[in-house]
């Protein structure tokens, strides 16, 4: 399951983009793995993050991999689908699971559905297959907020 889940977070780095509205404000900002979320998780891949930014790019971190790219959002019976386009930017360093670059951007689902609501704060919940599935990764915003993920470092 937690490659499922992470080929499922790169997919919002990865997908065709296709023409909707701007990246909703309840999504902007930075979001990291719930700790409930965590639970099966690979210990290097709690620290798992992502941010929508209000140029409708997406950063994507896990492990040593960032991406950037660029997004369209669409609203779909009260959730979000998350189309994706170009790759902006790519360190080219393996994920949390120690898969190459190369390997995860080539198994990517292309749409990822979210569930936005407030739970003890906000909650971004993310189906790994189906809502129906029930299989899920909750991500939640980071205790200080106002930090941002850093810039694409390029690998060498």
């Amino acid at each position: 399951m937690s490659l499922r889940i992470f080929f499922a977070v790169l997919v919002l780095a990865l997908s065709p983009a296709r023409a909707g509205a701007a990246v909703p404000a309840e999504l902007l900002g930075p979001w990291i793995v719930s700790e409930a979320s965590r639970v099966g998780l690979p210990a290097e891949c709690h620290g798992m993050r992502m941010e929508f930014t209000s140029d409708a790019t997406l950063i994507i971190v896990s492990g040593a991999q960032r991406f950037v790219t660029k997004i369209t959002i669409e609203q779909d019976r009260g959730r979000f689908v998350v189309h994706n386009g170009d790759v902006v930017e790519s360190n080219g360093m393996p994920n949390c699971q120690g898969r190459p670059a190369e390997y995860v951007m080539s198994h990517l689902v292309r749409e990822v559905y979210l569930d936005y609501f407030e739970r003890d704060g906000a909650v971004l919940r993310m189906y790994v297959w189906t809502r129906e599935s029930g299989r899920f990764v909750d991500f939640v915003r980071p205790a200080n907020r106002i930090s941002r993920i850093n810039p694409v470092a390029t690998g060498s």
